[in-house]
């Protein structure tokens, strides 16, 4: 074979690399097939001036030739490190090489410009042998440089470099080979063997095919790392939505768990009020509470594996609030015959801390600690603030028997139990109280002696400026509700103190719609109410808005959570009817946490009882709020009945008495205007327009509109601008009797002697 034969065999292993890599290249975007596609193409264009000259007898020839056979494989040398850089990515894993690479490229292509500059200006200057030399020597630089690149890369063992290194180091003995023989070389014809250029096309093609194994390799690496990226990123949203469903799961059983637990705990507190001598009753009480508290701590753990929980921060007294919290413990530790000290620093100014979740932290800091106190033992809890440092401490210390130290590394995991406590806890407070504190960003330690008892410190940042808090949160005004806490029973009187406040009348009990599709809870809440209320029930939100529609009761009782249409939806119906918008609802749920008890108050609850709740606690809020309507109802009377055209609208209840005044005022002067028409005109029933006017001004439809017209009448008279007769007809009265008996019945005289 002839070294031209070769040649050809050379282009065209070359030309079927080049166009494969050149086509990845253009798929995938690489800058390592973009540089390899270059390189290729130099080499195939360096052969192809080098043996075949195309530019021969052409006015060009000396110029083009030289430039071509110079500056192209310079400018290849040029690609070869931009790829290196491209397929093992030097600056970040082999930088001094990075940086020795650069240097070189920059003197290469100062050597290319001053290359074509001369070949332009000196057109033999390729031909004499001085250009050989300092070609050769620059040649011989390139090689020192791409050794030592080598060798430095070659202390990393990984698959992608040793490809790398292979072709590199084929092609490096190729054009030394190369260049030794050019140096040599015979002017006459030699055999394909001693032709210096073939063990260069032999060393390219080699190192040429090491690459292109080394970009497959690089292919697959990159297929393998999408393809693990891409099983993470499912692996992480089937993991989110695994932790939402759980969550979902645990709010539904939780709700579960709570409507027996409201029906067990409501009567026992009863019970216990009414024999509080009795300790059976106390005992089945305590367990109750005891299992209502492992439902919440089991929901909050749910909650915080799902990232649900977040700082919730509100102004507050916190010395006040701990010694409260610790107060509530008071009785539990007088039965146990421990004393319950309380050491808090007072501080001059409100501060910001989440309620809800330090008074379970605390809760069962305590709670522990008078577990394992033994009688006549001592329980601290110590509050102290570092202004300083703009944090809290809280310790609880008790005097009980200690924790060993090979139990304290294990106390705050999940479901781990010491063996003091495996046959009365669970594992799960001192978990719940450590993640609690992590939320808040503060850190819980235990310091114990066996013997000496231990002490839990909490240390939470505290700001006593909500816009300086180092915790990020989201301010509420709305109080936190006191969960019942277990081994507590609250010993006051069960019965509402004064139940005559609420009633409209002596002879009308306030009217109540009880919505819950559970007919035990239905039943209990019957036999609280009953004495002193007139009551309607319902199974689902969708009843219960047709039975409010129709009857239009004083106040709601209403369950969240029910099928067909829940509490929510049964809010915003009810706030979407003239009719019925003005009753006042109460949620009665299973949802605890703040978010739902926001959602409950913006859909158009009035208030918010989680269960299981205390019965005295719903019958108060009943009571309160019927009192809140009675003096708003005052309000309205005395004001529409002063000033009829001039009522301030700023609420729902108030922008109806102003319509209902203005359709009135627009037909005082029609006598056949009558509560039908009234009705008609405000688009509601005559019954839905009576017991409306009833709830808001506690007067008839009737008597609200002789009321107005009364008023009207009386305006007249003090402007002395008619006659008592004409005064009596433009005002709607046919009779001037009847005119003069409702008129002394309203002012106390008769119309001629009003002023």
């Amino acid at each position: 074979m002839h070294f031209t034969e070769a040649t050809l065999v050379f282009l065209g292993m070359t030309g079927m690399m080049t166009l494969y890599v050149g086509g990845q290249a253009i798929v995938t975007g690489e800058r390592a097939y973009r540089w390899y596609t270059i390189y290729s193409l130099c080499w195939s264009c360096y052969f192809i001036v080098k043996v075949f000259d195309p530019f021969e007898s052409t006015p060009y020839d000396t110029v083009a030739y030289g430039c071509c056979r110079v500056v192209i494989p310079m400018i290849s040398y040029l690609c070869y490190y931009s790829f290196a850089d491209a397929l093992l990515n030097f600056q970040e894993n082999l930088p001094r090489v990075y940086r020795l690479f650069r240097q070189t490229q920059a003197v290469l292509l100062l050597y290319v410009l001053t290359e074509i500059i001369t070949c332009l200006l000196w057109p033999g200057w390729v031909e004499i042998p001085a250009h050989e030399w300092i070609h050769s020597a620059v040649r011989v630089g390139v090689a020192v440089v791409s050794v030592w690149g080598i060798v430095h890369a070659s202390h990393r063992r990984d698959t992608l470099v040793n490809y790398f290194l292979v072709g590199s180091s084929l092609l490096l003995v190729g054009a030394l080979t190369s260049m030794l023989l050019s140096l040599s070389m015979s002017p006459e014809q030699v055999p394909l063997w001693e032709e210096p250029l073939f063990y260069l096309q032999v060393g390219i093609a080699s190192e040429l095919l090491c690459f292109s194994l080394g970009l497959s390799y690089k292919n697959k690496l990159v297929e393998v790392e999408k393809a693990t990226t891409e099983q993470a990123l499912l692996l992480e949203r089937e993991q989110r939505k695994v932790a939402q469903l759980r969550t979902h799961f645990f709010t539904n059983i939780s709700h579960e768990f709570r409507t027996p637990l409201t029906l067990l705990i409501g009567p026992l507190t009863q019970l216990i009020q009414s024999s509080p001598g009795d300790v059976t009753f106390r005992m089945m009480h305590r367990q109750a509470s005891r299992l209502l508290t492992l439902v919440n701590q089991l929901l909050d753990l749910t909650k915080l594996d799902a990232g649900q929980l977040l700082p919730r921060l509100q102004a507050g007294d916190l010395p006040r609030f701990l010694r409260g919290l610790a107060g509530s413990f008071a009785s539990l530790a007088d039965s146990r015959d421990i004393r319950l000290l309380v050491d808090a620093d007072e501080q001059p100014t409100t501060s910001f801390y989440d309620a809800d979740k330090l008074e379970k932290i605390v809760d069962n800091l305590i709670g522990n600690a008078l577990k394992f106190t033994p009688a006549g033992g001592v329980v601290q809890v110590r509050y102290r603030y570092d202004t300083g440092q703009k944090q809290a401490t809280i310790q609880v210390a008790d005097t009980g028997p200690g924790i060993p130290p090979e139990q304290q590394v294990r106390i705050f995991e999940r479901f781990y139990q010491s063996p003091q406590t495996m046959q009365s806890g669970t594992g799960i407070g001192l978990a719940l109280v450590q993640e609690l504190v992590s939320v808040l960003h503060g850190q819980v330690t235990l310091s114990s002696q066996p013997g000496e008892g231990a002490t839990f410190t909490v240390t939470l940042p505290i700001s006593l400026e909500a816009g300086t808090s180092t915790i990020p949160f989201q301010q509420t005004e709305l109080p936190v509700t006191a969960s019942l806490r277990p081994d507590l029973v609250d010993e006051g009187p069960a019965r509402l103190t004064n139940p005559d406040e609420v009633q409209p009348d002596a002879g009308e009990l306030p009217l109540l719609l009880l919505i819950d599709d559970n007919d035990d809870v239905r039943q209990y809440l019957r036999m609280l109410f009953t004495t002193n209320y007139r009551l309607l029930e319902a199974e689902n939100g969708r009843q219960g808005l047709a039975k409010a529609s129709q009857l239009l009761p004083d106040l709601v009782v209403c369950d969240l959570m029910m099928p067909d249409m829940d509490g929510l939806a049964f809010c915003e119906g009810l706030r979407q009817q003239v009719a019925t918008d003005h009753i006042p609802v109460i949620l009665l749920t299973a949802k605890a946490d703040i978010d739902s008890r926001i959602d409950g108050l913006r859909r158009g609850a009035d208030d918010y009882v989680a269960k299981p709740f205390h019965p005295l606690d719903l019958q108060t809020r009943v009571q309160n709020l019927l009192q809140q309507r009675r003096r708003l109802r005052d309000r309205f009377s005395r004001e529409f009945r002063l000033q009829p055209t001039n009522v301030v609208v700023s609420s729902a209840e108030e922008r109806f008495l102003q319509q209902a005044i203005s359709v009135v005022e627009n037909h005082l002067a029609d006598s056949t205007f009558d509560v039908e028409a009234l009705s008609g005109a405000l688009n509601l029933s005559r019954m839905q327009l009576h017991r409306k006017l009833k709830a808001l001004t506690n007067q008839s439809a009737t008597e609200f509109v002789r009321q107005l017209r009364l008023q009207r009448a009386a305006d007249l008279l003090r402007q002395r601008s008619a006659t008592v007769s004409e005064v009596a007809f433009g005002v709607g009265f046919e009779s001037l009797s009847y005119f003069t008996k409702a008129f002394r019945d309203q002012y106390g005289t008769v119309p001629s002697e009003f002023k």
